[in-house]
């Protein structure tokens, strides 16, 4: 993006480049950071945007991202998915009450929001693409840790080629085979960080293998050693969406 003055359709919203991103979540780190100017602000435009100046954030970046500095947990997304443009999206969400903070990626840029605490859950369901409907598990009771591994790694067609494999064990003409080979599949990964002292670090998670059919918890280790370590391939579930849903729940529980 260039660096021209923004334009969004909301005061609440700021759009910026991942560098851009980078920079500002670097600023407000920390305490010790607040206060000041870092060198990748300079340097990717923020002060001439208007977002960051000798006191640290500025204009809308220090209006809306104000509550994150309150925020002693956050909830990270990551959707994976082969039919999305991009390949992946990431989200980070700062529950706070009253107002939280959002951060979504899309193929135009990073996107920061303020929204009213009360919309935090129904905005992580949206990331995590839960919603209601049936649920057809008619695939294997496991996912190969190869596939796993080529999702962290953003290694999509990787991905598609372990998953292209797994369904030649058939049935064929099942939901999960077809969604499979035509790549309509996602995966979707939450984390939720602590801040302890002055670091965040990571706490509960959960894994899902979502499809048009299917809304999976896949039980893998978030440890790259631990995955590649395994004795076998990760289980691979299917519980009431419902069930899924109070996992996130306790995600976001203060």
């Amino acid at each position: 993006m260039s660096d021209q003055p923004i334009d969004t359709n909301s005061s609440d919203q700021i759009i910026v480049t991942v560098e851009q991103a980078d920079a500002l979540l670097e600023m407000i780190a920390s305490d010790e950071n607040a206060g000041r100017i870092s060198s990748a602000a300079l340097s990717s435009g923020l002060v001439s945007l208007g977002l960051a100046g000798a006191n640290g954030l500025a204009g809308d970046a220090a209006r809306i991202l104000e509550p994150v500095r309150a925020a002693r947990t956050q909830i990270a997304i990551r959707v994976v998915s082969p039919s999305m443009r991009g390949v992946v999206r990431d989200w980070r969400i700062w529950p706070t009450a009253p107002r939280s903070v959002v951060m979504r990626s899309d193929v135009d840029g990073v996107h920061f929001s303020q929204v009213d605490y009360c919309e935090v859950p129904h905005i992580a369901a949206l990331a995590s693409l839960l919603h209601a409907g049936p649920t057809i598990h008619d695939g294997p009771p496991y996912i190969p840790a190869d596939f796993i591994a080529a999702v962290r790694s953003l290694d999509a067609q990787g991905a598609q080629d372990v998953l292209n494999d797994l369904v030649t064990y058939g049935p064929a003409e099942s939901h999960f085979a077809q969604d499979c080979v035509s790549g309509r599949w996602s995966v979707v990964t939450c984390v939720r960080e602590e801040m302890h002292g002055r670091e965040w670090r990571t706490g509960l998670h959960y894994e899902c293998f979502v499809t048009d059919h299917l809304h999976a918890q896949i039980h893998a280790p978030l440890d790259e050693e631990a995955l590649a370590h395994l004795s076998a391939d990760p289980t691979l579930d299917a519980p009431p969406r419902a069930a899924i849903w109070a996992m996130l729940m306790g995600l976001l529980t203060p």
